[in-house]
C-alpha cells in the first residue's frame, strides 16, 4: 500500500462532561511461546521530554508548533508519523491521546500523551498486570479459576470475569501495583469501575513495556501469559493497532469502545504492540474521545495505526493490510466498562 494523506476539517473546539451525562457541547501462567527483545519498559517517559506533549492542554489547546515525533537516527519515519497526527487533528472532530515507542526508544511520538481519559476496555489489562503481579507476590502460580477468568476478560472482554477478578483483587491492590508499574497518572475511579479509570497514552505505553520488555514488575512467565492472551484476542476485536501493520507480523491489542449514557458519542481507545517485521518491536497507544460513533472513533484510530505502521517500513515493499475496509465487522454495542 502506498502513502496516503487524510484531509478532512475539524470544527472548533467541544467538550464533555462526567462519565455518566451526555456531552454538553458535543457537535455532533503458561508462558507464551513468544520473546520481545528492545522496546525499554521506560521509553514512555521520554515522551514527557517531547515539547509536543503539553501536561494540560486539552486537543483544541494544542498548538503544534513542536514535532509530534522524534529520533536521531529514523528522523524521515518520525517527520510522517508527525505529519499523520497533525493532519488527523486539523481534519477529524475527535479529541485524542498518541504515543509511539520504536527503535528501541530513538522513535518516540506523543501528542497529549499524559492527558487522561476513560479507559473503557483497556483498563482491563491493568487488572491483569495486578492480578499477575500479586500472584507473584505470593510467589505463586495463578489458580485454575483466576486463569479462566482472566483468559475470558481479555480475549472477548468478558465483563463478568472482570468484575470477579478485580472485586477479588481490591481497588487498594490495583493501585498498588500502579505504583509499583510507575503508573502515577493513571486514577482509579472511586468504585473501581475498570472502564472508568483515567488512563494516558504515554503510562499506556509504559503498561506494553512491562508486558514485552524484561522489568522488574512483571515476571518472564508473567509477561508471556499477558502477550498470550492479548495476541489471541477474538478477531473482531482486532480492530485499532492491528489496522495497517505487514503482514506477518505478530500482534498483541486490548481495545476498548465505551458510549455516553444515552447519547452516540464514544470513547474508542486502543494498545498494542507489535513485533516480527524489520522495525523491529514497538508499541503504541491511541485514546479517543467525543467520536460520532463507534465506527468513527475506530477509523480514527485506524488511520492513525497505518501511518505508523507505513512509516516504519517506509524503505521496504511490503505489502500493508488495508486498515477499514478488511476490518472486522465492529460490534456497535458498547462494551459495558463502565460497570465492569
Amino acid at each position: 500500500m502506498g502513502a496516503f494523506q487524510i484531509r478532512f476539517r475539524l470544527p472548533d473546539g467541544f467538550t464533555l462532561t462526567n462519565a455518566h451525562q451526555s456531552p454538553a457541547a458535543v457537535r455532533l501462567l503458561p508462558p507464551g511461546p513468544r520473546w520481545w527483545p528492545g522496546l525499554a519498559a521506560g521509553g514512555a517517559a521520554a515522551l514527557l521530554a517531547l515539547g509536543a506533549v503539553p501536561t494540560t492542554a486539552h486537543a483544541d489547546e494544542y498548538t503544534g508548533t513542536d514535532p509530534v515525533c522524534r529520533s536521531v537516527l529514523h528522523p524521515e519515519a518520525a517527520a510522517a508519523i508527525s505529519a499523520a497526527v497533525a493532519d488527523v487533528r486539523a481534519e477529524r472532530d475527535t479529541d485524542f491521546g498518541f504515543g509511539v515507542s520504536a527503535f528501541d526508544g530513538d522513535l518516540t511520538c506523543g501528542h497529549q500523551a499524559d492527558q487522561g481519559y476513560d479507559a473503557a476496555s483497556v483498563g482491563k489489562v491493568i487488572v491483569l498486570g495486578t492480578l499477575l503481579w500479586h500472584a507473584q507476590e505470593e510467589g505463586r502460580a495463578l489458580t485454575e479459576r483466576e486463569d479462566e477468568l482472566a483468559t475470558a476478560m481479555i480475549t472477548v472482554s468478558d465483563n463478568d470475569a472482570t468484575i470477579e477478578l478485580r472485586n477479588e483483587l481490591g481497588r487498594a491492590r490495583m493501585q498498588d501495583f500502579l505504583d509499583a508499574a510507575g503508573m502515577p497518572n493513571t486514577v482509579l475511579h472511586p468504585e473501581n469501575y475498570t472502564g472508568l479509570m483515567k488512563i494516558n497514552a504515554a503510562e499506556e505505553l509504559r503498561l506494553l513495556g512491562l508486558v514485552t520488555e524484561e522489568n522488574d514488575v512483571l515476571c518472564a512467565e508473567s509477561r508471556a501469559y499477558a502477550r498470550e492472551l492479548m495476541g489471541d484476542v477474538t478477531d473482531e476485536q482486532r480492530w485499532g493497532v492491528p489496522a495497517g501493520a505487514p503482514e506477518g507480523a505478530e500482534t498483541i491489542n486490548k481495545n476498548g469502545w465505551l458510549p455516553y449514557d444515552g447519547t452516540d458519542i464514544w470513547r474508542v481507545n486502543s494498545i498494542g504492540a507489535v513485533d516480527g517485521t524489520s522495525a523491529g518491536p514497538y508499541r503504541m497507544a491511541i485514546l479517543t474521545d467525543g467520536n460520532a460513533g463507534m465506527a468513527y472513533g475506530v477509523e480514527t484510530i485506524e488511520l492513525l495505526s497505518a501511518a505508523v505502521h507505513e512509516a516504519l517500513h517506509a524503505d521496504e515493499p511490503t505489502a500493508l493490510r488495508s486498515p477499514l475496509p478488511g476490518s472486522p465487522e465492529l460490534p456497535l454495542t458498547s462494551d459495558g466498562s463502565d460497570r465492569a
